[in-house]
């Protein structure tokens, strides 16, 4: 099947074309053709630096936007986990009917309140739940 070419192909295979030439053109011939448009080439090339760095600029504000708003979406989900996903890491934590959290160091010498292993227990559950979100991949 053989389309009809429209005015706008052409012009966009024009538009190629001079961006192919520019693209393929040296530095000195580019400088010459600014010359002989009677545009000072310095000028041109600062111009452009101008606008790379404004663009740069742009997109990482976008960028850090983006990162803001990914921030406060997973500040809003729920921190608390629930029982069975604490009583599942208290499971996987313990070895031979000893806890891991006797291990541990405590405040004052003494063994983690009942708050402490609590608040441990919702912090692995909630990593565990996160790594089932999206678990990374090994390297």
């Amino acid at each position: 099947m053989t389309g009809k070419r429209t005015s706008r192909d052409e012009l966009r295979k024009l538009d190629d074309a001079i961006d192919d030439s520019i693209l393929a053109a040296s530095s000195e011939e580019l400088r010459e053709e600014l010359a002989a448009l009677g545009m000072d080439p310095d000028a041109v090339v600062s111009e452009m630096d101008a606008v790379t760095a404004r663009a740069k600029t742009a997109a990482a504000k976008k960028s850090l936007e983006r990162a803001k708003q990914a921030v406060l979406v997973f500040r809003a989900r729920p921190t608390k986990s629930s029982s069975e996903d604490r009583d599942a890491v208290r499971r996987k934590l313990s070895g031979e009917g000893k806890s891991t959290f006797d291990t541990m160091a405590a405040r004052k010498g003494k063994g983690l309140s009942d708050s402490d292993e609590q608040g441990m227990l919702d912090d692995l559950a909630q990593l565990a739940a996160l790594e089932a979100e999206d678990p990374q991949e090994e390297e």
